[in-house]
């Protein structure tokens, strides 16, 4: 079934494209769970905007605190993310003193745990984080919420079935 958004903008894409239909690409899963993915995340990081805090940062914290000491790798798995990403999202909290960050068994591991500050700032953080999240939940239902997550749960299921989990092995279509 189209939704009244892509059927607005197949109508508004009846341009001269030369030999490509590109009203395929306007039911793309790509841009549907990345325009999802910044609309809800803008939400969430307005709700958390007063305590001064992003909701990647946010993720990283509850993570990392959910697990109470954790590696790079496992870190990143926990998240969904790759581990040059979560590098680049760990130095924003690190430098806020949010973590810390200390040698592992072998000089390459790394180990990250909150900091005193970073409990504090996730403590000031979840009432806010709860409120965006029951404020979507209550538009959305919970129930509705639960049926998303096992269809988005097979959506990675297809993906990783596809060998396209880690952005390092190159698929040549």
């Amino acid at each position: 079934q189209m939704s009244k958004a892509i059927k607005a903008r197949k109508t508004l894409s009846q341009s001269n494209n030369g030999d490509i239909d590109l009203t395929e690409c306007l039911d793309c899963l790509c841009y549907e769970f990345s325009k999802t993915a910044r609309l809800v995340n803008s939400y969430y990081d307005a709700g958390l905007q007063a305590v001064d805090l992003k909701s990647n940062q946010f993720i990283i914290l509850a993570a990392v605190g959910y697990m109470k000491e954790t590696n790079f790798k496992n870190l990143a798995e926990f998240i969904g993310i790759d581990q040059s990403t979560l590098v680049r999202n760990i130095l924003t909290v690190e430098r806020q003193n949010f973590v810390k960050i200390r040698p592992g068994k072998n000089k390459r591991e790394k180990l990250i745990s909150l900091s005193r500050k970073g409990k504090n700032k996730l403590h000031k953080a979840f009432p806010r984080w709860k409120k965006a999240q029951t404020d979507i939940l209550d538009v959305l239902g919970r129930e509705r919420w639960k049926n998303i997550q096992d269809e988005l749960s097979d959506v990675v299921s297809a993906t990783r079935e596809l060998g396209l989990s880690n952005p390092r092995k190159r698929v040549h279509l």
